[in-house]
């Protein structure tokens, strides 16, 4: 089963963010962050942590340390790769980018085959010490922890580029 932990504030904002994520994962149980019980990450194979509204930044404020005990593959997507940074200990920069952009990659990785664009919007970048598998110009887009298989991207995969979100569900991370 593959978890998806919503950080939408409001659930008219899970329509935008959640769904997309449903109908690309067959075997998936939705969870939102303020209801996750660890019998939700014991049963998961792999998580996914959804973006959220723009405007919307009462996710930071929760716990979501467990990340960094995990051994199991993740992905954060925009919301879901700052709390993913939070976790790390990473810096969350304050940036905006709304727009398709291009995006180079840099690292051959599970997730990617190529450059491509992608969908941004996100108030925040990431700094800090972690493996970058694509970029935007000069920013980190698609980045990986130096060890353990937590992926996070600041871009919107589930609008253009839902082949990172199937190439991960199917990935044999080892």
């Amino acid at each position: 089963m593959i978890l998806i932990i919503s950080a939408c504030k409001e659930p008219l904002s899970e329509l935008e963010f959640i769904e997309p994520l449903k109908a690309l994962v067959s075997n998936s149980k939705v969870v939102h962050y303020t209801q996750l019980q660890a019998k939700d990450l014991a049963l998961a194979e792999k998580i996914i942590i959804s973006g959220t509204a723009l405007a919307d930044f009462d996710y930071l404020q929760a716990d979501f340390s467990w990340i960094s005990k995990l051994n199991k593959p993740i992905l954060g997507i925009c919301a879901g790769a700052q709390v993913i940074a939070k976790a790390f200990g990473w810096e969350l920069v304050d940036e905006t980018h709304i727009d398709v952009k291009p995006v180079h990659m840099v690292k051959l990785n599970l997730l990617v085959k190529g450059d491509f664009n992608a969908y941004f919007l996100h108030t925040k970048r990431i700094r800090g010490d972690f493996t970058t598998l694509a970029k935007s110009g000069e920013t980190p887009a698609l980045i990986k922890h130096n060890v353990k298989h937590a992926y996070a991207c600041i871009f919107h995969p589930e609008v253009l580029n839902q082949e990172i979100i199937t190439l991960f569900i199917h990935a044999k991370h080892k």
